[in-house]
């Protein structure tokens, strides 16, 4: 019996949370078998959660003071604002900003003047350690386009009011190695979060107490 713990980016979540229930449970029961295995699977519930505010759940209380806190992922950029640990109303952004699209731009770049296709796992591995053992014109241009995505992250952050001296600013999901490795910030300001499993431990979290609330009623 599996009850599914899952997360919407920030801004979609009143659209799209309860179609997105109704299409993770359209099966409740699955069988299936798995290295000779049988397996009979019932999903007994589905809770869905904010990305990013899943991530400092369990930690709201650390956030002193007013605070940007920004999840990376691969597809999109969940941006919220905390103060004192609390959300501020409507002050949460989704952007289509993730690891993805600098990883086109690199691709892109190397492709248009090199007429070469870098090999995904290198690509990978590079946004994961910032450098490549490969030929250094290559790699001058690799990471032009990492600062190049870094400095549209600062951008779209200083859009929505991020003021360094006002704040602090906590970088999280994957695409916080690469604002590490290629940013230009204030480290006595900016912090990072390499916990790739922090929103899913959150949403487990959540899951929880959801299912502890049900039993005591």
């Amino acid at each position: 019996r599996v009850n599914l713990a899952v997360g919407l980016p920030m801004k979609w979540l009143g659209n799209q949370k309860d179609k997105f229930r109704e299409y993770l449970t359209k099966n409740k029961n699955i069988v299936f078998s798995y290295k000779g295995q049988n397996y009979f699977v019932e999903i007994t519930g589905c809770v869905v959660m904010p990305q990013c505010y899943a991530a400092v759940a369990e930690n709201l209380r650390d956030y002193k003071g007013l605070n940007l806190v920004v999840d990376i992922g691969n597809g999109t950029m969940n941006i919220m604002y905390l103060m004192d640990g609390k959300t501020k109303e409507g002050q949460y952004f989704t952007e289509v900003m993730g690891v993805h699209q600098c990883a086109v731009k690199i691709h892109n770049a190397i492709l248009d003047k090199f007429e070469l296709e870098l090999p995904e796992s290198l690509l990978n591995s590079y946004l994961m350690k910032g450098t490549a053992d490969v030929a250094e014109e290559y790699l001058d241009e690799m990471k032009k386009c990492s600062k190049e995505y870094v400095k549209e992250i600062f951008d779209k952050l200083n859009d929505i009011g991020y003021n360094e001296k006002l704040m602090n600013l906590y970088f999280m999901g994957g695409g916080a190695k690469i604002i590490e490795n290629f940013g230009d910030y204030n480290p006595e300001r900016v912090f990072f979060n390499h916990d790739i499993h922090a929103n899913a431990k959150g949403f487990e979290y959540y899951a929880y107490m959801a299912l502890c609330r049900e039993y005591k009623k």
